[in-house]
């Protein structure tokens, strides 16, 4: 049986790239931190097991609670995390092709959108998307950028997605 998932596609992975870009009120998003931004659009139900979740986003600790599970099962998160790098990778510079992206951000591992304009069609589906209207993902693409990233009390550590012993803490 052949099924389909957004995470396996190259061109909803451009799209949320742009969504991403589009409606965060970052000038520029870190490539590390990207990839797990992007990890979290795809499976927002993830969120639910930062763990212990940041004082700053306690607020929306009711709000992550109430994401419905999806249908199918992960039992490997990291792996599935691994897996979009490539896609993503792809999708990046596919956007540095098309002149979205800036390049020398990115050769500086930093993601951010050029003043190129998105194609018409496109822009009206990014700015129309039901995604970029719910409130976890404005806590996504602005919120989580603003928390410690590495280190010991990092992002890193508290979603348990990427490896942080060897980061230097930066409080």
């Amino acid at each position: 049986m052949l099924m389909y998932h957004p995470a396996q596609d190259i061109n909803h992975c451009v799209f949320r790239t742009l969504l991403l870009l589009e409606h965060t009120v970052h000038e520029y998003i870190d490539l590390d931190l990207y990839r797990l931004l992007d990890f979290y659009i795809v499976f927002p139900h993830m969120l639910k097991h930062i763990s212990p979740l940041p004082t700053e986003l306690r607020i929306y600790k009711r709000l992550l609670t109430k994401i419905p599970d999806p249908f199918e099962s992960m039992r490997n998160t990291k792996r599935i995390l691994y897996e979009l790098e490539s896609l993503q990778t792809v999708a990046l510079h596919s956007l540095i092709a098309k002149q979205l992206i800036d390049i020398d951000s990115y050769k500086a591992k930093r993601v951010r959108r050029t003043s190129a304009p998105i194609p018409e069609e496109l822009n009206a589906a990014i700015q129309s998307s039901e995604q970029a209207q719910n409130e976890w993902f404005r806590m996504v693409v602005n919120e989580l950028p603003i928390i410690n990233f590495g280190g010991k009390n990092g992002l890193k550590k508290r979603t348990g997605l990427m490896e942080f012993r060897y980061d230097m803490d930066t409080q």
